[in-house]
């Protein structure tokens, strides 16, 4: 008996269609914590010539009809990026206000987080060092949306001007660092697709190191204070020759010396420096001396704009003057 082989061909096509995914999130922080991600693959195929029915995938591997959707849960990513904005113009012994430094918190992570705010004066590279630094807003823990963010304020005391350290365009660093408030745990060991695992991906501030759920910035005080200059100088106008009777035989106003009777003019200078801040209620004081005679007094420059002679004292009217500006008061006089 003669046994006959028949080997048959059957055509056969696969086609795989898989689902594109792409994320709908418009911010920057991207999917949300917690969001759960389905994909299922399909094959198309034919058998000599005839299409079959279309198979799709599963996890565990399937053979015959729709299958079941691979799935993960998108995890947490805890990220947070403080900012320090302008750095604050202060006088010494200032508080308050006047001593507000913004700071700008942001939530960089892709779920709503709680964070703590801490300020701290820096003890090193600076001038000279603040006192009672508090977050004055907003109030702690704050609580921000994925990619939102806050301004936030920080106020410190200023020590008075110590004549060294605590004067013009001296400096003192705050350092605002912001914390997760509910004591996560980063996830560690293997990725587990079906729950929230937790990430840390903050990067490292001034104060703290990468991955820590931390960040931190550093702002600026710089003292800036009226920065006056007072220049008293003396010149002689003229000098009066007298006769025997006293009378004037020659007024002498070339070359003139300071004999008695000669006319001495003291010119006040005020000066405030560029950058600086201004001075307000100035008033200059001169005693004439015993040995000289008042004789008239007279303003001119920026904001000065009155003087006037009582009990032998020389007192310009109180005046303001903002930074490059000058004023100046002259006293005539003549020797006894």
């Amino acid at each position: 008996m003669k046994i006959i082989k028949i080997s048959k061909l059957i055509p056969l096509s696969i086609s795989v269609a898989a689902i594109a995914l792409t994320s709908a999130s418009s911010w920057a922080a991207g999917t949300a914590a917690g969001t759960t991600i389905n994909n299922t693959a399909t094959i198309a195929y034919q058998v000599g010539g005839v299409a079959q029915t279309e198979i799709g995938s599963s996890a565990s591997g399937n053979s015959s009809g729709a299958g079941t959707p691979t799935a993960f849960v998108v995890d947490k990513k805890i990220d947070l990026l403080v900012t320090a904005g302008t750095g604050t113009n202060v006088a010494p012994g200032a508080s308050g206000a006047a001593t507000n430094l913004s700071f700008t918190l942001k939530n960089e992570g892709n779920s709503t987080e709680s964070f703590n705010l801490t300020a701290s004066q820096v003890t090193a590279g600076d001038d000279f060092d603040t006192s009672n630094c508090t977050v004055t807003s907003p109030a702690a823990p704050v609580t921000l949306a994925a990619d939102a963010s806050t301004p936030v304020t920080v106020q410190c005391e200023i020590p008075a001007n110590n004549g060294t350290t605590v004067v013009n365009n001296k400096t003192s660093k705050v350092n605002l660092l912001a914390a997760e408030s509910t004591g996560l745990s980063e996830t560690n060991g293997a990725d587990t697709a079906d729950s929230v695992d937790i990430v840390f991906a903050d990067g490292a501030g001034t104060s703290d190191v990468a991955r820590d759920a931390k960040h931190s910035a550093i702002n600026t005080y710089t003292i800036n204070t009226a920065n006056l200059t007072v220049t008293k100088t003396s010149a002689v106008t003229k000098m009066n020759i007298l006769k025997d009777d006293g009378t004037i035989s020659e007024t002498v106003t070339t070359n003139a010396k300071r004999i008695p009777g000669a006319t001495i003019e003291y010119t006040i200078t005020v000066s405030n420096a560029t950058g600086a801040s201004t001075a307000t209620g100035i008033v200059i004081s001169d005693p004439i001396p015993a040995d000289l005679s008042y004789v008239s007094c007279a303003v001119s420059g920026d904001g000065i704009g009155s003087c006037s002679q009582a009990s032998g004292t020389v007192t310009s009217a109180a005046f303001d003057l903002a930074a490059g500006q000058t004023a100046t008061l002259t006293i005539t006089a003549t020797v006894n």
